[in-house]
């Protein structure tokens, strides 16, 4: 459920951007972006790398 939430973030920055409002939509995009990191930081393993030698 929480992998749907930068979706729903990322619509209401558009429709503020499309209704003349820069300064919320620019909020929502940083926080879109904030938190779909977070989850997919959340997700990354690096436990397959460990045994690579590039």
């Amino acid at each position: 459920m929480i992998m749907l939430l930068p979706f729903l973030l990322g619509t209401l920055a558009i429709w503020l951007g499309l209704r003349g409002r820069r300064g919320g939509s620019f909020a929502f995009w940083i926080l879109t972006l904030i938190i779909f990191a977070t989850t997919v930081a959340a997700q990354w393993h690096l436990a397959p790398l460990t045994g690579l030698r590039l």
